[in-house]
């Protein structure tokens, strides 16, 4: 039954998926995980569903269905610390719309265009999160899986992800404080994830974790048997994790919101591999075991 309602992308399934986050907002709140809840908040949170849902639509991502955004909404209510609005917010929100020109790179369309965006987002990124510059390799990755390689396509995002420094440097020398820039390479390195001790957070990043191998382990044979378009972007959706989990693992001053990074290529690779079940019955189980880590969260 479960399957069959999400197996469409109808309005009410939207609706429905967005109640469900309304639902772990304020369970969040009163069991002290968030501070407060403003229209700001939902708004934020609103513009994100509408980007990761286009990104996932307009390129192919998964099947037309719901899955995608059901599976991306529960595992934000795995994970109460990510719903707040910070820097690791932005600079996730950035990130998706530099995403959203990496994979777009499979249409012959504007190249050029989408070259220099993805450089001037990721630049953008950058000055929010100095360590998601490690996304950018995707950039060059998109380029060799979807299009042919020269000098052009390869300086642009270069050229792109200098505007935004040069603009940041220009503001900063003539108040005199361009060490805030030099700050932005200075890079430090500690690798403590006592945030990460409690048991319910072990137990739901074990979880999910587990879910996207089994996905991955499922969709990849399918997936990379066929010489399509789909082919290339499971690839990238792929190293797309990797740079999620290297960025999770290189960020300094974690609050437990930088999960966040993990999230939407964590949900692509779910519902792709949860799309390959064929009996009705196994999928609604599936979907309620995965449910049901969400709701485990708020009792342990």
């Amino acid at each position: 039954m479960l399957t069959n309602f999400f197996s469409t992308t109808k309005p009410v399934n939207s609706v429905f998926i967005i109640l469900l986050f309304a639902c772990y907002t304020v369970a969040s709140y009163y069991t002290g995980n968030i501070n407060n809840l403003n229209f700001g908040f939902s708004l934020w949170f609103l513009l994100l569903f509408g980007l990761v849902n286009f990104v996932n639509s307009r390129n192919g991502l998964t099947f037309d269905n719901s899955f995608f955004f059901l599976i991306f909404v529960i595992l934000l209510g795995y994970f109460p610390s990510v719903l707040k609005i910070d820097n690791f917010f932005y600079s996730n929100l950035v990130l998706v719309i530099y995403l959203r020109r990496v994979y777009s790179l499979q249409s012959k369309k504007n190249v050029i265009k989408k070259l220099f965006d993805s450089g001037l987002w990721i630049g953008v990124s950058f000055l929010i999160e100095p360590f998601s510059i490690v996304f950018f390799p995707l950039t060059f990755l998109s380029i060799t899986m979807y299009q042919h390689i020269d000098f052009r396509r390869l300086f642009t995002p270069i050229l792109g992800s200098s505007v935004p420094l040069i603009l940041y440097f220009t503001y900063l020398f003539w108040y005199n404080n361009t060490d805030e820039f030099l700050n932005l390479f200075t890079w430090s390195f500690t690798f403590d994830f006592t945030i990460y001790d409690a048991l319910v957070n072990k137990l739901l990043l074990s979880f999910s974790g587990l879910l996207t191998f089994i996905a991955l382990t499922l969709k990849s044979p399918k997936a990379l048997a066929v010489k399509n378009l789909f082919r290339k972007s499971w690839i990238l959706i792929f190293f797309h994790f990797i740079t999620a989990i290297l960025l999770v693992i290189l960020v300094q001053n974690r609050t437990g919101s930088e999960i966040l990074y993990l999230l939407f290529p964590s949900a692509l690779i779910i519902a792709n591999g949860f799309e390959l079940f064929q009996k009705k019955w196994f999928a609604d189980f599936i979907l309620l075991l995965i449910f049901s880590g969400s709701i485990l969260v708020y009792f342990l």
